[in-house]
């Protein structure tokens, strides 16, 4: 090491002590580790986008010309190098271990003030803590004369920048944490200067730079990936099972360049894959899903591959024309033309992750075996650990394919697990809220920004999230079109409104101007490609007519709901009824159960056990889906889970009115395949339950989606649907400025609707801003677009389910898992065997987690969710100690439903079980 001052090897990093043993590690060896692993990481981990894009967020100070791929790379290195700078501090090196022993603290101490740091034995700083290394960083850096650009990276790679520069500069008042004496004449102060200065020069040197004004200047998105960048690269450089901690009698790691690339091929897995180009259209869906391109395939590859500058892409169209694949086939395609190296597939529930992920990996395995690049595939959602793919990934060795020939181009790298480092894998499935997250306020965010600037994101069913989800999703948008970011969003209705917005929002985030943004008349139109190209906003219209399904349309009171259905399915059939609230699925499945029999009836609904919703929805599909062995006769009650992916089929609907977006999704479930149908039935036909003359509505189904859109849909509901036709049409009546036909009476109300909706809306995005990422600042300006505020006031979730429910405006709610006594002991609801002393076992265990269920809001509303915790822990320690020794349930909480499958909570009658699923129930046992 070309380190000029010797104490500087005496400083140190790290330390530990292991089975009596006494461990550390220099700081040099440290910051040379990470020096390398940063430069190691840009070259040849982020992909030719990332690269890209932080070539073009540089100024170079010293040479007008364009900035050259050497130099962002030196500065990845610098920056892993000087990251820890403000260790070398009295404030840090004074600092006791946690859980090592004081001889360990002492040995260190000693090495210091042999090498000529005297009486820091002896020291006592009044305010250690107010000088962390990494502000402390930041500090030093800005004396030797570097912007606030990198100051604010080195002092945020601890997850957080500093909130104000004051926090920097107020560091003058405790001379003492970094220099041991407030006298700067004095000889100590003298050297700790010197080996800080030392320490700079050498690493500002060995990063490829002669002095601080051949460091670039940096804009602020690009500071974004360098901080995650550095944050990933100190994790690496920070894991002793890649590099090693050396024994406290020795001064040095033997040789630091062996150290590194052992280090490196311990933690390498697979390389990013890298496209150059793609097959064309035929093959492409040939190779990649088994089957030629259909005509609306074609033209989403034709489009897509005419794309100069690619930005943001929508696609619209209705159910069955295979949307999932031209989203992938465009996905590839746009890897290959922008150089991203990896893919986010964004879903709104678990549920339809977990499908899709399936079908991703298979999409995968065809694209790693062209290019013989294995790549690492994960799943990411709160339940995601309990998939049997991707575990199966996890297990190389049973990667079987149908051909019985083993498979390992797609696994599960183990690196990437956790909530703050999943988003870094290259190539991930799981619920929109991972996207969303994006745009949320939190400690070591740069890392997720790091972990998507690299993607391609496809984020399906944008129509399925409400105006808070819009604040979060639009700001994620407009940080994707800062990065340059190819996202994909795909959608069977989507209101023009929304369609405009996530344009904008793209078009923002890539500093183009409002003035400057021309949209094309498209707005009848369907199915409909809405793409950019630049600063170009362009549509696709020219798709071949396709054959409309009509369907007729009729209004349907409730109180003639039983006599309906019963004439109906007079000759057979199978009956969809959709409807707003768990209550209400509740409470009709009760009555056509009296009415018809239990064996005719399923209910479906969000408020099942985990495990038994997963095992419902399976067999719908295998019942109603396409190629099902069909019942003779069949009600099927259902909530909003029945309109979000499931391919299943009705031969006639029953629904309680819904915004008009969400009633045509619901519709795709009607006459979905060909097939032969009861004759009474031949003709799709749908039923709208709720509408009123005077806007009396349902008041779950006003508080789920408010009596605004519910009006203006009722308004605009014709007696026939052609679809694909009318949808367009439709959606924008509704949720354009179509004026309503109505009298004084209904005006007043509904003027008041539209008036509770626009402050609605306005809470939701007052609120969202609490939280919400501010949008990125183009242009480079180190003194005020640099990363100071900008995790200002950060969201403190500890976990990412609190996180997602900051995202999705959730109500607060208890999740908890559920089971069943039996005997002494009890078992999962779908058991009948006591499994109360089998939980050692790690399938036990496991099996029990799965068994989730969510407690309804209204349950702890009363008594409040902290107090509700308090009492579930209680239970807890009393009834399931056990648990907290099993790595599966270690910190969940359970309650115990007794042999009726009814539990007491808040002084309130739970009640579960597999037909209705978990509400409160009165003593009489009704709902």
């Amino acid at each position: 090491m070309r380190v000029l001052d010797k104490s500087v090897m005496s400083l140190w990093a790290k330390k530990e002590e292991k089975n009596g043993f006494f461990f550390w590690l220099p700081l040099m060896a440290h910051l040379e580790d990470t020096m390398n692993v940063s430069r190691w990481l840009f070259e040849h981990w982020l992909s030719d986008s990332q690269r890209e894009l932080c070539r073009k967020g540089l100024k170079d100070m010293g040479n007008r010309e364009a900035v050259s791929h050497d130099l962002a790379c030196n500065l990845a290195s610098f920056l892993g190098g000087i990251h820890d700078l403000g260790k070398a501090t009295p404030a840090f090196q004074t600092k006791k271990g946690f859980n090592n022993s004081p001889t360990l603290d002492d040995e260190l101490m000693c090495r210091l003030e042999r090498a000529g740091f005297r009486e820091i034995t002896s020291l006592t700083l009044a305010d250690p803590e107010k000088s962390h290394h990494s502000v402390a960083g930041e500090y030093l850096l800005k004396k030797y004369g570097l912007k606030d650009d990198i100051g604010s990276i080195v002092g945020g790679h601890h997850g957080k920048p500093v909130d104000r520069i004051l926090d920097v500069c107020d560091q003058d008042a405790y001379t003492k944490n970094y220099f041991q004496s407030d006298d700067s004449n004095s000889e100590i102060y003298g050297q700790w200067s010197r080996v800080q200065k030392n320490i700079f020069e050498w690493v500002l040197h060995e990063s490829g730079f002669s002095n601080v004004r051949d460091l670039p200047e940096i804009s602020m998105p690009v500071q974004v990936i360098y901080e995650g960048l550095v944050i990933m690269a100190d994790w690496i450089a920070s894991n002793s099972e890649y590099f090693p901690l050396i024994n406290i009698y020795e001064d040095c790691p033997e040789d630091q360049n062996d150290r590194f690339w052992s280090g490196m091929r311990s933690w390498v897995k697979d390389r990013p894959i890298q496209i150059d180009s793609c097959p064309e259209k035929h093959q492409l869906f040939n190779d990649r899903f088994g089957f030629d391109p259909r005509e609306f395939q074609e033209v989403v590859y034709g489009t897509v591959d005419s794309i100069k500058k690619p930005g943001i892409v929508i696609l619209e169209a209705p159910m069955g024309l295979g949307k999932t694949e031209a989203a992938l086939a465009a996905a590839e395609l746009l890897m290959a033309k922008t150089g991203s190296s990896g893919l986010f597939f964004g879903l709104p529930t678990q549920a339809t992750s977990n499908s899709m992920f399936n079908r991703v990996e298979k999409w995968l395995e065809s694209l790693t075996e062209r290019y013989d690049s294995p790549q690492s595939l994960r799943l990411s959602h709160g339940k995601a650990a309990l998939n049997d793919d991707m575990n199966r990934l996890r297990n190389p060795a049973s990667h079987v394919n149908d051909d019985e020939s083993g498979d390992e181009n797609v696994f599960v790298n183990e690196w990437f697990s956790g909530r703050k480092k999943a988003m870094l894998d290259d190539f991930v499935v799981g619920t929109v809220d991972g996207f969303l997250l994006t745009a949320l306020k939190q400690k070591h965010l740069a890392l997720r920004h790091l972990g998507f600037s690299k993607k391609v994101i496809i984020i399906d069913e944008v129509h399925a999230y409400d105006a808070y989800m819009q604040q979060y999703l639009e700001e994620s948008i407009k940080w994707m079109g800062a990065y340059g970011v190819p996202v994909i969003l795909v959608s069977a209705t989507l209101p023009p409104e929304k369609r405009k917005s996530f344009i904008e929002a793209y078009l923002r985030g890539a500093d183009v101007k409002g003035r400057d943004m021309d949209f094309p008349p498209s707005a009848d139109n369907y199915p409909l490609i809405t793409y950019t190209d630049g600063e170009n906003i362009k549509a696709q219209t020219d798709f071949s007519k396709t054959d409309d399904k009509q369907i007729q349309v009729k209004k349907l009171e409730e109180d003639k709901l039983i006599e309906t259905i019963s004439d109906l399915l007079e000759s057979g059939g199978v009956l969809g009824i959709v409807v707003n609230t768990v209550k209400r699925a509740q409470e009709l499945g009760r009555a056509c159960k009296t009415e018809f029999g239990n064996e005719t009836v399923e209910i479906l609904h969000s408020s099942f056990i985990a495990t038994d919703r997963v095992a419902k929805e399976s067999n719908l599909v295998k019942m109603i889906g396409k190629d099902g062995m069909r019942p003779e006769k069949k009600i099927i009650i259902g909530t909003q889970v029945i309109e979000q992916s499931l391919d299943i089929d009705f031969d006639v609907m029953i629904t309680d009115l819904c915004p008009m977006d969400l009633l045509l999704q619901r519709v795709g479930r009607l006459h979905r395949h060909k097939i032969v149908r009861p004759k009474n039935l031949e003709e799709p036909v749908l039923y709208v339950m709720g509408t009123n003359e005077q806007f009396d509505f349902n008041r779950g189904s006003e508080m789920v989606y408010g009596k605004y859109y519910l009006i203006r849909t009722q308004c605009c509901l014709p007696d026939f649907i052609r679809i694909p036709s009318d949808v367009p049409k439709l959606i924008q009546k509704v949720y354009g400025d179509f004026q309503l036909d109505l009298n004084s009476g209904q005006m007043t109300v509904y003027s008041d609707s539209k008036l509770k909706k626009d402050t609605d809306i306005k809470k939701k995005a007052d609120k969202a801003l609490t939280y919400r990422l501010e949008d990125p600042k183009e242009g480079i300006n180190p003194r005020r677009n640099n990363l100071i505020r900008w995790l200002k006031n950060p969201d403190h979730s500890d976990t990412e389910e609190m996180a997602v429910a900051q995202v999705r405006d959730i109500k607060e709610t208890i999740e908890v898992i559920a089971v069943k006594k039996i005997g002494r002991g009890y078992c999962t609801f779908r058991g009948d065997k006591d499994i109360s002393n089998d939980i050692a076992k790690s399938e036990i265990a496991k099996e029990i987690s799965s068994n989730t269920i969510r407690i309804p809001d209204n349950v702890t509303q009363e008594n409040g969710i902290s107090n509700t915790i308090e009492w579930l822990e209680e239970y807890n320690k009393k009834h399931l100690w056990e648990w907290q020794k099993q790595s599966w349930l270690k910190g969940e909480l359970g309650i115990i439903f007794d042999e009726n499958g009814k539990f007491t909570l808040n002084e309130k009658c739970l009640k579960y079980d597999n037909e209705y699923g978990l509400r409160e129930v009165k003593e009489n046992g009704k709902i």
